[in-house]
């Protein structure tokens, strides 16, 4: 009994003088519970509850330890043998002090900066030197087609066009800049035309930004060639770029997927304020995953585009490309297109395509095309003229010549305005005034649109030579539809277009036909 007597005296001596140490510097009495207050503050446990820490003191009861009796002791007092009686001196003590200052633990000046700037979920580093931003597109695309069910015999491509739906865009990837310098961007891409697939790179390059107002772009790239093309696919007012555009676009190198390297000059105010210059100057060699069986076919191109004036309300631009195939290994010149829409990817008119005239022998051809786009508010209008030929490889046949257009519109009925990219010389998507909300938020935005377009692919038709004909047909397709931005990221197209081909094959007869289609996306991008 003595001995055990020795032991909880000892005890208490301990506690008392680590409690001593605790408070050296602070000459109250403090009770148990602001002691224990103490301690959670130092232990960063203040506003815990007791039961969310395991083993948490009680403020309450004071400190309990297991299978012993709660114990206490003060800086001024012995501790006494009796643990009775130490709820009565907790009670007798002074009033503490303002409890003590504790500092919040310093922040790591390497941590990374989470942030969602421009619908991107976007992780930063604090110098501001390196950044990775993740990205995603996704378009789901349906259709019908509307087509006579008495076509003549003659028509044999695209006689029962397939409706349907499938993925148009689905991507995947990130993009950012390392040493402030560099920018670079991966993405895949699982999407197609009429169907879906594997995946594969849609594009994955690296761009050196370190000279002012220059970017030096190589990699599988998007160069900037035509103003339809330059407008991102998120942007798109209808489904599909116009006819002649997508025509010109593969055989001449331009189009995302494309390995190559792009030169690109784009400066704000160069003649006074407001104005907007972008020169791009691109070579390039075939697509990402295409089969070779020969030397890489190479390609030049470039556009000059300039904004000319620009107020808050408006912008006006015009422009010229230009393009030339400089090696065409197997010398088959091919260009050929769809009419507006990939629901069913039948090619209806052109040349060197399954169902059409068969290509043209080439050594090299030529493009050019002039460009002109302007907005007032809610109002957008844009259009280009393309003309291209085809150097032939037999020089006592003629050399055929091409051409198409398109003019498209639109306007917002609730009021927004289509933004002005001047980086790409192109414009781009509004963010809704009032993003749609089941709950009366708002409806998001409308948008009306239309757009005329043509492309003549015939040459030589009716010439005597037959060598010299090349029938590849001519389009002109009349597209109306309505747009829904739903919020910034979200939004719906509808589409009707109303479809006239008008193509002989090698016999005269006609294999054109007239149709419509109606068509819609859903789009989730960020």
């Amino acid at each position: 009994m003595k001995r055990s007597l020795f032991l909880v005296a000892g005890l208490l001596l301990g506690i008392g003088f680590l409690s001593q140490t605790a408070v050296a510097a602070e000459p109250e009495t403090l009770s148990l519970e602001e002691r224990v207050a103490r301690l959670e503050a130092l232990l960063g446990l203040n506003g815990i509850p007791a039961e969310g820490v395991p083993n948490a003191p009680a403020a309450a009861s004071g400190l309990s330890f297991p299978d012993s009796p709660a114990v206490a002791s003060s800086s001024e007092s012995e501790p006494t043998s009796a643990p009775a009686a130490m709820p009565q001196m907790a009670q007798a003590s002074a009033p503490a002090p303002s409890p003590l200052a504790v500092s919040a633990p310093a922040l790591d000046p390497n941590a990374p900066i989470w942030s969602y700037a421009n619908n991107r979920a976007t992780i930063r580093s604090p110098n501001g030197d390196f950044d990775l931003a993740f990205r995603g597109r996704l378009q789901f695309d349906s259709g019908s087609f509307f087509q006579d069910s008495h076509l003549p015999g003659s028509v044999t491509t695209g006689r029962d066009l397939r409706n349907g739906a499938y993925f148009r865009r689905a991507q995947f990837g990130v993009e950012g800049q390392v040493f402030r310098d560099f920018e670079y961007e991966f993405v895949f891409d699982f999407g197609s035309s009429a169907t879906e697939r594997a995946g594969q790179i849609y594009l994955m390059r690296l761009a050196y930004t370190g000279i002012p107002d220059v970017v030096i772009n190589g990699g599988a790239i998007q160069p900037k060639f035509t103003l339809d093309d330059s407008t991102s696919s998120a942007d798109l007012t209808f489904m599909e770029r116009s006819s002649i555009v997508n025509t010109l676009l593969d055989p001449f190198g331009g189009s995302d997927s494309r390995r190559g390297i792009e030169a690109r000059y784009q400066k704000e105010g160069v003649l006074h304020d407001g104005d907007n210059l972008l020169v791009s100057n691109a070579f390039t060699g075939e697509r990402i995953a295409e089969t070779k069986s020969d030397d890489e076919g190479t390609q030049w191109l470039g556009r000059l585009a300039y904004r000319f004036y620009s107020d808050a309300q408006s912008s006006f631009q015009v422009g010229v490309n230009a393009a030339r195939i400089l090696n065409q290994p197997d010398g088959a010149m091919a260009f050929n297109d769809r009419p507006e829409t990939r629901v069913d990817g039948t090619r209806l008119v052109g040349f060197g395509a399954s169902g059409l005239a068969p290509s043209v022998a080439g050594k090299s051809a030529f493009a050019w095309g002039v460009e002109a786009a302007a907005n007032y508010g809610p109002f957008t209008v844009q259009g280009e003229y393309f003309r291209h030929s085809i150097d032939r490889v037999d020089s006592s046949l003629k050399d055929p010549t091409f051409s198409g257009w398109y003019m498209q519109a639109s306007y917002f009925l609730t009021g927004e305005q289509r933004p002005y990219n001047a980086a790409s010389a192109a414009f781009g998507s509004p963010a809704p005034r009032n993003a749609f909300a089941r709950d009366g938020g708002g409806w998001g935005a409308w948008e009306v649109k239309a757009r005329y377009s043509v492309n003549d692919l015939d040459a030589y038709v009716f010439d005597p030579d037959p060598a010299n004909r090349v029938r590849g047909g001519e389009q002109r397709i009349i597209g109306t539809g309505l747009n829904w931005y739903m919020n910034r990221n979200v939004r719906w197209l509808f589409d009707y277009s109303i479809v006239d081909i008008n193509r002989l094959d090698a016999g005269g007869l006609e294999a054109g036909q007239d149709f419509q289609v109606l068509g819609a996306r859903m789009q989730f991008s960020f």
